[in-house]
């Protein structure tokens, strides 16, 4: 099973367990309060289980020290989402038709850490299952905390806070996907967003290369199932993000904020750049 996290060489992977047998350091401040790092991955991944949802698969990682945290978990929903309210209250029944409908599943990603260098957060991604790509965006929830007094007090209701928010995310993502595979889009279309996605700041020079040569040649045929559309180019987007070879320390919240970047480009041009949408409402 491939990896979750594009982990850099300066990341040690490690099992929830194993958290658990990592030293809490003593507070740097007055009104710093470390917690343990165990007990926060275990009340998200209890939360999540609680919920309804299954973990089909976690990954953690410490760095500097193992003063930093990082994790991801790939969860889906048993009970997948058939109809949903629109703005106006009413329900979006999604119909069979002769569409595949894309294949993603919700990522929860999970960061801290005892040196005051970052703060406790979770918040809600897509992973495409064939090739692992991830889209990573606050659009779809996005929770902090300071590691501050009281932390242990005000962490369980983030946790479930955010928790509550995964039907919503899968929900906002049942919608938007559906769009993305019916915008289709032409070569030149799809350049124009990428360019504007590399303006905004979501792709590097070299990044917006390599998604320019994505979507000239999809690397992941089941991308192109449906012809070129919104859906092919945001694979060949968030595939632009990962670490090239020989990359030996990759900015985990450089990869989130690149990839809210691109996600809020692409969805506005399910409006502005298709008119052939089929069975969906916006």
């Amino acid at each position: 099973m491939p990896n979750l996290m594009y982990n850099s060489a300066r990341d040690v992977l490690i099992n929830r367990a194993n958290l658990h047998d990592l030293q809490t350091p003593a507070p740097m401040g007055a009104k710093h309060a470390p917690y343990p790092f165990g007990e926060f991955a275990d009340s998200i991944c209890d939360s999540i289980v609680e919920s309804g949802f299954k973990i089909e698969q976690e990954e953690f990682a410490v760095s500097k020290d193992h003063m930093r945290l990082h994790g991801m978990l790939h969860v889906s929903n048993d009970s997948a989402v058939s109809q949903v309210p629109n703005s106006n209250g009413a329900l979006i029944r999604y119909q069979p038709d002769t569409i595949p409908a894309p294949r993603w599943n919700l990522t929860v990603g999970v960061r801290g850490a005892h040196d005051q260098s970052i703060s406790r957060g979770i918040c809600f991604g897509s992973r495409v299952i064939t090739c692992s790509n991830l889209c990573f965006h606050g659009d779809l929830g996005n929770w902090k905390s300071k590691q501050t007094t009281n932390i242990g007090l005000r962490l369980p209701g983030m946790v479930r806070d955010a928790v509550s928010g995964l039907r919503g995310a899968a929900e906002s993502l049942t919608v938007d996907f559906d769009g993305f595979n019916r915008t289709a889009l032409t070569r030149d279309e799809g350049d124009s967003v990428l360019l504007d996605i590399f303006r905004s700041g979501g792709f590097s020079a070299s990044q917006l290369g390599r998604a320019v040569e994505d979507w000239d040649i999809c690397s992941v045929p089941e991308h192109t199932a449906n012809g070129r559309n919104l859906w092919w180019l945001m694979q060949s987007a968030t595939h632009a993000l990962k670490p090239t070879r020989g990359q030996q320390n990759y900015n985990h919240d450089d990869l989130r904020e690149r990839s809210t970047i691109i996600y809020t480009k692409m969805r506005p041009a399910i409006r502005e750049l298709a008119a052939n949408r089929v069975g969906v409402e916006l």
